[in-house]
């Protein structure tokens, strides 16, 4: 099936290319083809002057963000030295190592010589500790390229994918000594409920086992410093991926109507899906029932206060906030738009590995099991 991009997908990753991504870059990150790209830039750039500049703004302040956490990564690796006893060159010269920190800035904030660290470096290591250093290096990397969001047993998934033969346990304790800490996901609990509309009930009995038959939808909030943003989303339950999500300033029917709209249009208007939402205003009023029924699907509902019932996206909204959103203070609207754009197409869709689909991630799922 052909891919549908919408008019915000494009114009995004227009910005993203006048900001200075290479086409081949956004083509990697976003999997769209090349010239499918250029042709996007041919028709919507000379149009598009105050995305650029938006832009801009973010990919400043992605540069700066990058300074500050190589700062903050040399600070920690200091303080946890000094906490010490006494500094010794091996704790010195693995930390600089195995962190890629400044030498002569280390050494002089630990106030020792630099040819201390030289000596060090220059010895004979044993195998077990250049094999501790080439791991905790790997971990590194796949830590900061998943924005420090895999605690280890994925890392560990990751580390045995790329062919490493090492235990669980050794990627704890690196980890720990690294002070690489994922963010950490409640789990979620259900609420209870005295009552329930005895026409709108849960139609989900068991999951589905194929695409397109049960999707769920939800809206939550997005702060930002010019008041809430509201993020409707529709994600397909069986291969848990966001087909279709949309960013609104208010609250309302018209949110969600075009987030369905762009749910339909991305799966090729399939037949006989079952919707599975809250009892929301914007969910039960006529209009959405009504544009539901021109679709052919169904309504499932959670009962008043069993969000637990729409778990798989109360799950998800979870894990966007404390991953993504909560790192972030977005000045306005467009600001969060961006981030979680690239949350939603560069990252979980594409990049976010779930245990659940067996460490595959909602796209590669959706492909082997079509």
């Amino acid at each position: 099936m052909q891919k549908r991009y919408s008019k915000e997908f494009k114009e995004t990753l227009i910005a993203f290319y006048h900001s200075g991504q290479s086409v081949t870059q956004l083509s990697k990150e976003y999997d769209v083809a090349p010239a499918t790209i250029y042709k996007w830039i041919d028709l919507y750039s000379k149009s598009n002057e105050s995305s650029i500049s938006k832009a801009d703004f973010l990919e400043l302040k992605r540069q700066l963000a990058k300074v500050k956490e190589e700062r903050d990564n040399l600070k920690k690796s200091i303080d946890h030295i000094r906490r010490e006893k006494e500094v010794s060159a091996a704790d010195m010269a693995q930390t600089i190592q195995t962190l890629a920190l400044n030498v002569r800035l280390s050494c002089q904030l630990l106030d020792v010589p630099e040819s201390s660290y030289y000596e060090r470096i220059n010895r004979h290591p044993s195998k077990t500790q250049l094999r501790r250093q080439y791991l905790s290096l790997k971990i590194s990397q796949l830590f900061n390229a998943n924005r420090g969001i895999y605690g280890a047993p994925k890392i560990h998934h990751l580390l045995l994918k790329q062919g490493e033969k090492v235990g669980l346990k050794l990627v704890q304790k690196l980890m720990k000594q690294l002070q690489l800490k994922s963010v950490v996901i409640k789990k979620f609990k259900p609420g209870y409920s005295l009552s329930d509309h005895i026409n709108r009930k849960n139609l989900i009995q068991t999951e589905p086992t194929k695409k397109n038959k049960v999707w769920s939808t939800d809206i939550t909030y997005i702060p930002t410093q010019q008041g809430w943003a509201y993020l409707s989303t529709i994600m397909d339950r069986y291969t848990k991926k966001v087909i279709a999500w949309d960013l609104g300033k208010r609250m309302t029917v018209e949110l969600v109507q075009i987030t369905l709209n762009k749910a339909i249009k991305s799966q090729d208007y399939p037949e006989s899906v079952i919707l599975h939402s809250d009892q929301g205003s914007q969910y039960t009023s006529l209009e959405y029932e009504e544009l539901l029924k021109y679709y052919g699907m169904t309504h499932s509902f959670s009962r008043r206060g069993y969000p637990y019932h729409n778990a798989s996206l109360e799950s998800w909204h979870g894990h966007l906030k404390r991953e993504w959103v909560y790192q972030f203070k977005y000045k306005n609207f467009e600001e969060a738009y961006q981030s979680i754009f690239w949350y939603i197409e560069a990252f979980y869709n594409s990049k976010r590995i779930h245990q659940s689909l067996g460490y595959l991630t909602p796209n590669q799922f959706e492909k082997v099991s079509a």
